[in-house]
């Protein structure tokens, strides 16, 4: 039995799963639908207002329509179909050089990409480059924010998700399942193609809204030091699930892109998170610029 995350490129939109059993060998998931940045006077407000009560309310932890130990199938089908004409998504930086990481289904097909920088201004994105066999992608600009250090290694039990889901800002903390095959399908990918990635299990959200998690496509996947360890891909929303790029595909992006990511040794900084800290942590690359919202023309 195949179990389809199905997927929606308006970036915007993880549509909901078919009814399974509890231990399905495969699934069907959704795309969560895609100088230095020191923020300027006049942009101290963008998003300050939408992430302020982050710092006193507490993480929700949402009830799955399928309980968490639901066996994790070995595969899930993403059905990849042609984007509308403007489409947003989650990036993030990797190099004050612009350099900035996203979901390829974030950055494919794109007329025109940009990173909002200000309340009404946006990065243009001068070149992309796509992971041939992954849902990864480099956007390149002629500059960018403070970096995110990535990991050496990705052994981790927790993960911190931060992105724009809906297209206003958002966390998730998540925990480590296994890993899994996911298929891509549909016009926009040709023969289409597999790729390993990890599972997790949503642990609970910030803010408190209910349903898909479509926006957060692109965003970045922290470990408990603050580090890189993925890219969220897709999410099952049935089950309360979150797809990744592994750290060996990020690895493979960083050399298709002939690039060498800053290490947490090597400067990068790092920051301590936990199931109660993460949305002041979330909240501060969000302002900061360092995780921002992707804007894609395809007309």
């Amino acid at each position: 039995m195949v179990f389809v995350f199905a997927v929606s490129i308006g970036l915007q939109t993880f549509g909901d799963d078919a009814p399974q059993s509890d231990a399905p060998r495969s699934e069907n998931p959704r795309r969560p639908s895609p100088e230095r940045f020191a923020p300027k006077k006049e942009d101290a407000g963008v998003w300050d207002r939408e992430t302020r009560a982050w710092l006193k309310a507490s993480p929700t932890r949402l009830g799955n329509e399928v309980r968490a130990s639901a066996g994790l199938p070995r595969e899930g089908v993403v059905k990849e179909d042609d984007k509308p004409g403007a489409t947003s998504g989650t990036a993030f930086s990797v190099s004050a050089k612009g350099y900035w990481l996203t979901a390829r289904h974030v950055a494919e097909g794109c007329a025109k990409t940009g990173i909002q920088t200000r309340e009404r201004g946006v990065l243009k994105v001068d070149r992309t480059i796509l992971h041939p066999r992954a849902d990864v992608a480099m956007l390149i600009t002629q500059r960018g924010p403070d970096p995110l250090p990535v990991a050496p290694a990705g052994s981790t039990r927790d993960a911190y998700n931060i992105g724009f889901p809906a297209g206003q800002p958002g966390a998730v903390h998540t925990r480590f399942m296994g890993e899994m095959t996911l298929r891509h399908t549909g016009r926009r990918v040709g023969g289409g193609y597999r790729e390993r990635v990890n599972a997790w299990s949503e642990r609970s959200r910030v803010p408190s809204r209910a349903g898909s998690l479509g926006g957060l496509s692109g965003g970045v996947v922290l470990d408990a030091s603050g580090q890189v360890i993925g890219v969220v891909q897709a999410e099952s929303r049935r089950r309360g699930r979150v797809m990744t790029a592994r750290p060996k595909t990020l690895r493979e992006m960083f050399e298709l892109a002939r690039f060498t990511p800053p290490s947490a040794s090597s400067g990068g900084g790092t920051v301590n998170l936990t199931g109660d800290s993460y949305p002041a942590a979330a909240r501060d690359l969000i302002l900061s610029r360092r995780v921002a919202k992707v804007f894609c023309r395809t007309d």
